[in-house]
This record gives structure tokens, sequence and C-alpha cells, in this order.
């Protein structure tokens, strides 16, 4: 029987030559899984100023609703918290540097799920396929979307933007910790750099 003479060296657990690589490999793999979930931009008006901007207020909705719903409720707590810690305060809307208006849009995105099955043949120059499509349904989810802004020219500087499956169906639990995660996530790129 044929042996290497390598094939008898011991390495102390974890220090193995190629689990290093994996290793690597695995945080790679990790990373590009988490970079492609995460839903939230942002974007800002270049020509503006965000210097001097110590204090804050939220914009009055203009729909019909006359009251502050669950989901309001929790998102102005959301970003008071972050605008907060960022050294910034709540005052009167006459008296603010910035206004911060907020909505959730409902969008409709198409979800396909399962497998795909074809089949085909084909001879010299000529071809013939047949294919099934997977099952296919629309979802609804909630695009939440905070703007900053100007007091005097009631003109955005800046927006995020983000979509996480914000859903009817979702616990309160959930519900909450996904919209403060989507606004810790916004606001971490504020002000912009």
């Amino acid at each position: 029987m044929f042996r290497s003479r390598y094939s008898q060296v011991r390495h102390p657990a974890g220090t193995h030559p190629s689990s290093a690589g994996l290793r690597a490999l695995l945080a790679s793999l990790l990373l590009l899984v988490v970079a492609g979930c995460t839903t939230v931009t942002v974007d800002h008006d270049r020509g503006a100023s965000f210097d001097g901007q110590n204090t804050y207020a939220f914009m009055a909705h203009t729909d019909e609703q006359s009251y502050l719903s669950l989901d309001a409720g929790r998102i102005e707590r959301s970003l008071a918290r972050e605008l907060d810690a960022r050294g910034m305060r709540k005052v009167p809307i006459d008296d603010a540097d910035i206004l911060v208006r907020y909505d959730i849009v409902e969008e409709i995105r198409n979800q396909s799920s399962g497998f795909s099955y074809g089949l085909g043949f084909g001879r010299n120059n000529l071809g013939l396929g047949l294919a099934t499509a997977p099952d296919s349904r629309e979802v609804k989810e909630g695009k939440l979307v905070v703007e900053f802004v100007t007091p005097q020219e009631r003109r955005a500087i800046w927006r995020g933007a983000g979509r996480r499956n914000l859903t009817e169906s979702m616990s309160t639990e959930r519900r909450e910790n996904l919209i403060d995660s989507l606004i810790t996530e916004m606001l971490s790129k504020y002000p912009p750099g």
C-alpha cells in the first residue's frame, strides 16, 4: 500500500492548512447573504448644509387621519430615540431646524417559489422546447420612507427608504423590532458623509 509521508502529519484542532481557507470562504458567503438582505437606501441633496441641525419636529400628516396610528407611534419613538442619541432635541414645529416626515408606502411584488421544469430536443438547426412556470403569488409589503425637510423652503434634503417584509400579519414585537432596525440602519448614514 502506498502512503505519503505527509499523511502522518497531525494538526491541532482548527489549525489544518485548509481550515483557514474554509473559514474565509464561509465568512465571505455570510457577508454576501447579509448584504443581499439589506434593502435600506439613502439619498441627499449635495448642495444642502447639514451643519447647525440641532432641533427637529415631526411634520403633520396630510391624510384625513386625525390620530396617530400604532405604526406611526412606533416610527416616531424610534426616530426620536435615534435623533436624540445624535444630540438633537425635539421642539415645537415653528422652532425646528429640520422637519421629519415619514410614511409607509404599500408595495406589491411578485414572489415565485418552487421549480420550473423543462425539456427540449433539437436536430440540426431546428429545436422544440417546453417548460413550466414556477408558482407565483403577489405579496404586499410596506416600505418605510423617512425624509428630512427644511422648514423655510419645505424642501427634502435627506431621504431614507427601507423595505424588509413589513406585513400586516407580523406580531407586535417583530413589527417594533423591524421598524427599529430599519430606522437605526437609515440614520447610521445621517448626516451624509
